[in-house]
């Protein structure tokens, strides 16, 4: 059976855990040749790439820190060569644990931490306009605070609002290549990930319509789904993935 993205080539920017790691896993599923980056947990990622190549065989795991410039950009000089050729699409999900604290109380060192993945975000993007197919696709990972920041997440929702604009910019530059650049924007999503204190997870919970956290596979399937070539349509916009909570 043909299945919806067979033979596609796809660079996954963290993929060893949580939603990036479902994302390479729903790859997978729909036939595509997946390399997906990881910064520091090689157990992790080795894990994850033998369960996904169960589902098919052309799946790897490459450490590319996505702070690191020039890890990223060998990730993406490695592709060709080790997959038959260039890349397709480019997801972007890496970021570094976030640190949520009032301003008052942020340290520099928390602050840069962030900004450092912004700052790689953007060169990957870079390097993914210089290294896809025409016709190719860039989706980059925001979050709900960037619309909706809550207390505490003041840093974060601006580093992410920050990765949004590059994307959303960037989509106004590749036309000539045919490459579409969208958003996905996960809402409360668990993951292991998730450490914001219990009493603002259950008032983000109440205030979402279908009444619950989103989970990593609602988060996967939308963001294969603007994979599809049935979506090359669609570009320059922020997909928010988040049980209608905005």
């Amino acid at each position: 059976m043909t299945k919806k993205l067979d033979g596609k080539r796809i660079i996954v920017a963290g993929g060893s855990r949580g939603i990036g790691k479902e994302i390479v896993l729903e790859l997978a599923r729909q036939g595509a040749h997946v390399l997906f980056t990881y910064s520091h947990n090689e157990t992790e990622a080795k894990a994850t790439e033998a369960e996904a190549k169960k589902i098919q065989p052309f799946v790897m795991a490459m450490k590319a820190d996505i702070t690191n410039k020039e890890e990223m950009s060998k990730a993406f000089d490695f592709f060709p060569t080790n997959f038959g050729g260039k890349p397709d699409i480019y997801i972007g999900v890496a970021f570094p644990p976030a640190a949520f604290m009032p301003t008052a109380m942020m340290t520099e060192e928390g602050y840069d931490g962030m900004f450092k993945a912004v700052r790689g975000q953007y060169f990957a993007m870079q390097k993914a306009v210089q290294s896809l197919n025409n016709g190719g696709k860039i989706i980059i990972f925001s979050s709900g605070a960037a619309a909706m920041p809550q207390p505490a997440s003041g840093a974060y929702a601006g580093a992410k609002a920050a990765i949004e604009k590059f994307a959303l910019s960037l989509s106004k530059e590749t036309g000539l290549q045919q490459i579409t650049v969208n958003v996905i924007s996960p809402g409360v999503t668990q993951t292991e990930g998730l450490v914001a204190p219990k009493e603002m997870i259950d008032m983000l919970v109440a205030q979402t319509p279908l009444g619950r956290l989103g989970t990593v596979s609602d988060v996967a399937h939308a963001t294969v789904q603007l994979c599809m070539s049935e979506m090359n349509w669609i570009n320059g916009q922020v997909i928010q993935v988040n049980g209608g909570i905005l």
